[in-house]
């Protein structure tokens, strides 16, 4: 005969918890709060990866435009008049083909870009390491070509920072905000749960039950709870990371799991510190909830 697997003593309830109604829905809510905390988290990490990459796509060119008309001479005056600049790296004339693949997505396909007198563009790497004197530089190009236009992009994102700060203080204190209403739903259901035996520990009490065993019992019922949830939560959020792939592929997006796919191990890191937060906090909170209120007993 197979012997029944049961758990240890310190994880048996002996008190009838899990007929509460709070074992039905509080599962849900923190199922909720996780999503909502590892989507948050997901958030942080796109936002971070992007700024990376725009960091990474800009912060090492420049972008020169010349008019139609200028001739080849004058090009080839101008590619070495910036090759020879200090920080410069390389400087690269891009053809009509690719310069008209830079705008076709704001005219369409059908729109005749032969037809549209399109300026010469100018790819110039920079080493981010190496100040440029770029009123020296633009006065050099002007000489070679009076109507050049020289794009600083190094400096045209100088407010991206501050912003993707603002954003990601708020994405952090909307998870300490769901974090604490987990804590909130917790004490609340503990109360409950209280109130709902409190002639079965009025009795524990007289046959001289400790507060701890009391305790230990609603902790233990909270965790189940938590890591219920929090396996419910995490796993809508990754199928929701999984959802979002193919569109961000597609998009090319920096969003995370792109790259690497669901194996990505941030997000397994963020599913699995979701897991022991949710439980934990559940724990915890349980604990200290029921030994104030048993404390206050007569």
């Amino acid at each position: 005969m197979i012997a029944t697997l049961r758990l240890p003593q310190q994880l048996r309830l002996e008190l009838p918890l899990r007929q509460d109604a709070s074992g039905r829905f509080l599962p849900w809510v923190i199922a909720l709060i996780v999503y909502l905390s590892v989507s948050g988290g997901l958030a942080l990490i796109w936002l971070s990866d992007a700024l990376h990459g725009w960091d990474a796509a800009v912060g090492g060119a420049l972008t020169l435009q010349v008019p139609a008309d200028t001739s080849t001479a004058r090009l080839e005056m101008t590619l070495g008049a910036l090759k020879q600049t200090k920080g410069v790296v390389d400087a690269r004339l891009l053809d009509t083909a690719e310069t008209a693949k830079l705008i076709q997505p704001w005219l369409g396909n059908s729109f005749p870009l032969d037809s549209l007198p399109l300026p010469r563009l100018v790819d110039v790497q920079v080493d981010p390491d190496v100040a440029i004197d770029f009123a020296t530089l633009r006065r050099q190009l002007a000489s070679i070509v009076p109507n050049a236009q020289l794009d600083n992009n190094t400096a045209a994102p100088s407010d991206v920072p501050r912003f993707a700060g603002r954003v990601e203080w708020t994405i952090a204190i909307g998870i300490v905000a769901v974090t604490a209403l987990l804590v909130a739903i917790i004490v609340f259901a503990a109360r409950i749960g209280l109130a709902i035996h409190r002639s079965l520990i009025e009795l524990l009490h007289l046959l001289g039950a400790a507060d701890e065993y009391i305790a230990r019992q609603f902790q233990i019922h909270a965790l189940w709870l938590g890591l219920r949830g929090a396996i419910i939560g995490g796993i809508a959020a990754a199928v929701t990371a999984m959802i979002l792939e193919p569109a961000a592929g597609r998009l090319a997006l920096p969003v995370p799991a792109v790259s690497s796919g669901i194996l990505d191990w941030r997000l397994w890191l963020l599913l699995c510190v979701a897991l022991v937060i949710a439980g934990g906090v559940a724990m915890v909170t349980a604990r200290v909830t029921v030994l104030r209120q048993l404390a206050r007993l007569p």
